[in-house]
Formats: structure tokens, sequence, C-alpha cells
């Protein structure tokens, strides 16, 4: 592999656009060709992009040795976003697929993400002898392909106008439903705004767009809506044309903040305003469980149990939701919400069967029937997150190992001294990929009147870097654990 550069995350291939230079993306796309033909036994691949710089390049290169291979390609030629290709992969079920994307990565970064056949996750540990553990090895053995005395064919696809029926009709909104409604977006520039203002157009609601076309440099900055700096344009937008609901989008669209009333309402709590108008899609005998990953507040998951929902956690990280809801035999996993904003849901296939992926514009139109038919539901979900403090997630990196360890255990030492309990496993022993320190905490079913929850996790997509947040049953308490963990930071690189 090449030294300089980290390619092969936990969820997906993704390095600086450098690493993809020259021959590099030939030998990439030779080592997914033989995971495809010998190992996944596929020989169709659906094969898109979005709007990044180079994507087009190694889109090309890719589709090259695809072809050399023998593989039909079923090729989105244009930048779309990561849920439409996601819907391209449920209309070819048995094609393995690989969209070019480096998510909400600065504008220097490029990569991959893969799936198998039957939306099969493929990434580190998870997929066929390993997923991307066995495509790294390809890789690294720099093995030929053997071309099979055929070029394989291309057949180009167009999905855009079929991705947001689908998408309409999965969430049974109509524009009875959504007509008449204003909403706010942000694109960062990304490849999510063609499909989700067409869709917003067609179904009558008028919707202001920020940053709408699709722009590799970002000018607005790194297309994290998680990241202030990004918000800016988005914040001096509200405070001239305060919209009630404000819709924040990454660089390839499957990730999404809502903002109530000018603020981020957390992706848990968006979910606790529409669980009735999930359930209603689902009356199917089956009782639905509402997956949440470790950072999700503990006043979120009382009140969530206090409705007569059934919940559950996760560690974070797409390969592991969407393993853990593809995995279930007791339990059926009907959707998930992550605190970095992504959203899961089990999206129905062409011939009815569930596969547990991403659609941000199927979670779009739901949120806006729900806002339109009863508001409140939003004010209720902002009033229990005012009721307590969240230090909204923050990195420090540290390169160095040792220093690194040494920083973890100073954390750890402190938040004992607290009177913390570390959490490392749910109570059926599942990792939680993470740590939490908890305080005043009853695994959910209780609340003491003085609490408090810190998150810590070394990023599993990005070098060197630790993951912290903060929830607290008030605000003095909060910050004084989350200025107590950053004053332990003192001398280490930080970053939001």
């Amino acid at each position: 592999m090449n030294g300089r550069y980290t390619l092969f995350r936990a969820h997906d291939i993704r390095g600086k656009r450098e690493a993809f230079a020259g021959t590099e993306g030939e030998r990439l796309g030779a080592a997914l060709a033989l995971y495809f033909i010998h190992t996944l036994k596929v020989m169709r691949v659906v094969l898109a992009r979005d709007a990044r710089l180079g994507g087009a390049e190694l889109q090309q290169q890719l589709l090259s040795v695809f072809c050399k291979a023998g593989l039909e390609v079923l090729l989105e030629p244009n930048p779309i976003g990561t849920c439409q290709f996601y819907y391209a992969c449920l209309s070819h079920i048995d094609a393995a697929a690989v969209m070019v994307t480096a998510s909400h990565n600065p504008a220097s970064y490029l990569g991959m993400k893969l799936v198998g056949p039957n939306l099969q996750v493929i990434s580190m540990g998870h997929g066929p002898a390993g997923g991307l553990e066995l495509i790294q090895q390809l890789y690294e053995a720099n093995e030929p392909i053997n071309e099979i005395g055929r070029q394989g064919s291309v057949h180009m696809l167009d999905t855009l106008g079929a991705f947001i029926t689908y998408s309409a009709e999965l969430a049974n909104v109509g524009s009875r439903d959504v007509s008449g409604l204003s909403v706010g977006c942000d694109f960062q520039h990304g490849s999510a705004g063609c499909a989700i203002g067409r869709a917003l157009g067609e179904l009558g609601v008028h919707y202001s767009a920020l940053h709408l076309i699709p722009n590799g440099n970002f000018p607005q900055g790194d297309p994290n809506p998680g990241i202030e700096a990004s918000m800016q344009d988005a914040k001096a937008f509200l405070a001239v044309k305060p919209l009630p609901l404000f819709f924040a989008y990454d660089g390839d669209g499957d990730r999404m903040d809502v903002l109530y009333k000018g603020r981020q309402l957390s992706p848990s709590l968006v979910l606790l305003s529409i669980a009735d108008e999930l359930v209603n899609l689902n009356k199917d005998g089956c009782e639905p469980t509402f997956l949440f990953d470790v950072k999700a507040s503990p006043p979120l998951l009382f009140e969530m149990r206090r409705r007569g929902y059934k919940v559950a956690i996760v560690q974070p990280g797409h390969s592991a939701v969407k393993q853990r809801m593809n995995s279930s035999r007791t339990d059926f996993l009907l959707c998930a919400a992550e605190e970095s904003a992504h959203y899961y849901y089990q999206l129905k296939g062409m011939d009815g069967t569930r596969y547990a992926s991403e659609n941000t514009l199927f979670y779009t139109l739901l949120i806006l029937k729900a806002y339109k038919k009863n508001p409140s539901l939003f004010e209720t979900a902002r009033a229990l997150q005012d009721a307590f403090y969240r230090e909204r997630e923050w990195s420090v990196s540290i390169t160095d190992e040792q220093d690194r360890s040494a920083f973890l255990e100073k954390v750890q030492l402190y938040l004992l001294s607290k009177g913390a309990k570390a959490v490392s496993h749910d109570s059926r022993g599942n990792s939680l990929g993470a740590t939490l320190y908890r305080y005043g905490l009853d695994e959910g079913a209780t609340l003491s009147a003085s609490w408090f929850q810190v998150f810590q996790r070394l990023s599993q997509s990005e070098d060197n870097l630790l993951r912290f947040e903060v929830l607290a049953s008030d605000q003095g308490l909060g910050r004084s654990i989350a200025e107590a963990v950053k004053a332990l930071q003192s001398g280490f690189h930080q970053t939001r």
C-alpha cells in the first residue's frame, strides 16, 4: 500500500485526493473487480459519483477497469447524492456497487463507498471474506486483471425521477400533506440538491435554497453541517428570514441536520417527533424498535419508553448500524438515528423485501408531513432538548499513541473521581464502539436530579482523532465537565 496515505478506513475507502492520482485509481479498481467477481460472484456493478473534485476522473478509471474485467457497468454519469445511489442499488439488487464520494470531508479528500448485492454492507470486517480487509489485501498485492476475452458493457442510468417517486411513496406523502409549507435548505454545494429541490417543488413546498449548485471546491467551507463555520450563511439567512424548519445536508446528502426555529434539533429528538408517522407506515403486526446511537440523550430514551416505544442503542457508524438492523432475528429494527445526523430506515425493495439503508429525502418529506399535521410535536421535542445541557461533539487530534493513551487515562481518572461509571457494552454484551462515562443514570430507566454523560471515541474515519460529547442535567454541571476535559487537552491540536 502507498505508505504516504491511509486509504482503507472502518467504513469506506477515503483519503487525500492525491492518493488516487495517476494509476492508483486503476489499482483500486482492479482490487474491487477481483473482489466482485471472485468473492461476491457478481458480474454487474452500479457505478456513481458525487460532485467532488477528482471524482469524474476516478469514476472514469474505475469504469475502464471494470469493463476490462468483463463486468456489466450500470453507470450514473452525472453527480448524484448517496441516497439516490442506494436507490439505484435497490433497483439492481443483484449487483455490487461503488459510490465515488468523501461525504462531509474537506474538498481535498476523495474516496468511495461500497455495497454488495442486496445492499450488503462492505466495510472493514463486514462483508464476505472480511469485506474491505480482503480488498485491501488485493490492493496491496497489486494483482492484475485477467481479461476474460470480452469487454464488459455499459448501461446508462438516470434514476432521478424514479428516486423521487419512490421516496414520496415510501413516506406516503403527496402534495396534500406538505403543500403550502415554506422551508429553508442548505445543500453545502453538495450533490443532494437536485433531487430534494425537485421533490419539494413538485409537492408544492416553497423552499429557499442556499449553496444549491454542486461545486467540489466547497467555497462555503467543508460540506459538513456539523461544523459551525460551514453554517454561518444558514444562520445569517435565518436571522433575516426566521423559517421554522431548515434542513442542512452534507456533501453527498446522506447526512441531514434539522434546525427548528433557528437551532439544531438533535436527530434522536427529530425521530421522536415523527415516531407516530413511522409506526403508521408499518402497521403489519410487528412492533418496531427504534435504534439510537450511544450519544442519544438519557431523557430522550426515557421519553420514548414512556410513550410506549421500544428502543435500543447501537455503536455509531454506517456499517455498525446497518449490520445491526439487517442481522437482528428477534426485533424489527425499523429505523435508526445517529447524533452525527445520519438517519436509517428499512427501505422496501422492488419485491417488498426490506433493506436497512439511508434516504434523507424520505425523512425530509416525513418531517414536513408530521410538521404540517401537528407543529406542536416539534415544540415538545425542543422543550425536552432544552431541559438538559448538551456540549455538541468536539474533537482533539493527538498523533503520538503514547500521548493519546496518557490523555485518555487522565480523562478517565477525572471522570471516575466525579463518581461516573465507564460503560463500553450494552446489556446484551454488544460493544458500543465507544466509552460512556455515566453519572446519576440507571440504564435510561430513571433519571436522577443531577446527572451527566460523557461520550468518548476514537474516530474510525479520520486518523488520530478523538471525539467527545457531554450531556448533563443542567448547564453548570455540563459546562464544568466539558471545560475540565478540554483543559486536559492542553498542548494537543484541537479541531471541531
